[in-house]
């Protein structure tokens, strides 16, 4: 198969409808928090004609949660998926992420950075009173786990801890580990 301009995966389920608790296996349903149960991985059967990527044939693609759905499907008997690539990057890309199948580094693609989330510190605490807020908590700052080779123009490199805009983040799953994804032209401020 050889695509043009976009990436092809192989991706057997759609969402994650299952859960393992110890060796318990639990059903879940997923309509109720839809895109937190759509699978956003898949094994790479096409690179693009077009461009010149880190992405190899087998390799595991970590994209957009909208590839699953219908518009993408270039053959819903096979499992196969049309993900959206732009070297320019931004949001006219879906695709974020690579694992490279025989040495399992992973790499981001083109201005793509994914944090290790640093969650705010409480702004009250008491040993007494437990304090109810109803004030939705903003995240806002890092540590780089990921990044492509972008991030050196900033001066930045993987294990600085950056801060980012408002409502720029966006939580996935890489290799079992919860990152938020940040395009670089979000992140503001690095910590010294």
């Amino acid at each position: 198969m050889r695509p043009l301009s976009n990436f092809v995966v192989y991706v057997p389920k759609k969402v994650n409808e299952t859960k393992k608790i110890g060796d318990v296996e639990i059903y879940i349903e997923t309509k109720f928090n839809e895109f937190e149960h759509r699978v956003m991985e898949g094994e790479v059967v096409g690179i693009p004609e077009k461009y010149k990527t880190q992405v190899a044939i087998g390799d595991t693609l970590y994209f957009h949660h909208h590839v699953v759905i219908t518009p993408q499907v270039l053959d819903e008997n096979n499992d196969l998926y049309q993900v959206n690539y732009s070297p320019d990057g931004g949001h006219a890309t879906q695709s974020y992420i690579v694992k490279k199948k025989d040495t399992d580094e992973i790499i981001a693609l083109d201005d793509w950075v994914f944090l290790d989330p640093i969650k705010p510190e409480p702004k009250l605490k008491s040993d007494i009173l437990e304090l109810v807020s109803f004030e939705e908590e903003v995240n806002y700052k890092g540590k780089i786990m990921y990044a492509s080779d972008k991030i050196k123009e900033l001066g930045l490199k993987i294990g600085d801890v950056v801060w980012f805009t408002k409502n720029s983040d966006y939580e996935m799953q890489i290799d079992d580990k919860k990152l938020w994804r940040v395009l670089i032209q979000n992140l503001t401020i690095v910590e010294k």
